[in-house]
């Protein structure tokens, strides 16, 4: 058998035919097949766009295509029209155009295939004029967008060819435009994501450290050697009152012991068991380690009365200090989800992760 044309026409809900005719092959046989080959590769589509598209406007889809694909394209360009009229409301969940509701379908992906399918119609009733604006949407909200062979005619496919011709600038200036927002929507995210890394490793760093506040006493500050100093978190005045008294101190104690060693000598002739005591030196001893007493015992006085005195004035009431801490291992960046897809025929399962 040789390939005829064969014309589908577009006919009206009554079931008359106006003149406007697609050409295709095959014969009058082969039509209830091809449009079931159709319907079933539709369906598998309407399928795949349920995820993304809420029930109500699919279904408003569904019914203008059911129109389409029954070749009742005055029908199914009115129903294209009303979805796809800026001035109607969105699409009610479960709300019909039968009842009364006519509504806007806002799905981008929907828009898209609606309009293609009454350029496809208003192409078949000879309104190619009304197609041409369908057909200029679609390219300027996607430039990259191209009609399948399978689904649309060569008259439809040269439509979109002499478009796209007829506005190349501004296709390009689309382009470029859309570009350079995607351009900046990626820095903008970069910038995010460098944000959120900071604000992350910062709260790692404050979550890592404890805060810790220690209360001083002041009746802790009134102790000697630089305890008070200790306390106020001055260490190099600790240091210093701890060293200077500590040695006015132990010096004023060595010198009273030498003093009263010298004090105890036994002075009576024949005493020493026959050794004679040098009285003057003797004498010059007790008043050197006296003076050296006198001098160690007044500096270590001095000091701590300085110590205290500095510790009260300076008397610093808590003292905040930070430790570390564990900080939690960060959970890890591997996920799953099960992902279920129809096809002709069956369904396929399966696991989508993300590392």
């Amino acid at each position: 058998m040789t390939a005829n044309p064969l014309r589908m026409a577009a006919r009206t809900p009554g079931g008359s035919s106006p003149g406007a005719r697609f050409p295709s092959v095959g014969s009058r046989r082969a039509l209830p097949a091809l449009r079931r080959l159709a319907a079933a590769a539709a369906g598998v589509l309407a399928l795949s766009f349920a995820g993304a598209a809420r029930a109500d406007e699919a279904q408003q889809f569904e019914l203008a295509k059911t129109r389409f694909d029954a070749g009742h394209y005055e029908e199914a360009v009115s129903r294209f029209a009303v979805m796809l009229d800026p001035a109607n409301a969105p699409c009610d969940r479960g709300a019909t155009e039968a009842e009364g509701k006519p509504c806007r379908i806002t799905d981008p992906d929907l828009i898209e295939r609606a309009r293609g399918l009454a350029a496809a119609a208003l192409v078949a009733l000879r309104r190619t004029a009304e197609a041409d604006v369908y057909i200029e949407k679609i390219l300027m909200d996607n430039p990259s967008y191209a009609p399948n062979p399978a689904v649309f005619p060569p008259e439809v496919i040269d439509r979109f060819t002499a478009a796209r011709a007829r506005g190349r600038a501004r296709i390009e200036e689309i382009t470029r435009q859309k570009a350079e927002a995607q351009r900046e929507a990626r820095l903008r995210m970069a910038r995010r994501r460098e944000e959120e890394r900071r604000w992350i490793a910062q709260l790692q760093r404050l979550a890592g450290s404890e805060r810790v506040v220690e209360r001083n006493s002041r009746w802790i500050g009134m102790l000697p050697f630089g305890v008070g100093q200790f306390q106020n978190g001055d260490e190099g005045l600790g240091w210093f009152f701890l060293v200077s008294q500590a040695v006015a101190g132990g010096t004023s104690i060595v010198s009273a012991l030498a003093l009263s060693s010298y004090e105890n000598v036994d002075v009576t002739p024949g005493a020493a068991a026959g050794q004679n005591v040098d009285i003057d030196l003797l004498n010059s001893r007790i008043g050197t380690a006296a003076d050296v007493n006198r001098v160690a015992f007044g500096a270590f006085a001095t000091l701590v009365v300085a110590g205290i005195a500095h510790a009260q004035i300076t008397f610093v009431p808590e003292r905040v200090s930070f430790r570390p801490r564990p900080v939690p291992p960060p959970p890890p960046s591997f996920t799953a989800a099960p992902t279920i897809s129809l096809l002709p025929g069956g369904f396929s399962a399966g696991l989508l992760g993300r590392f």
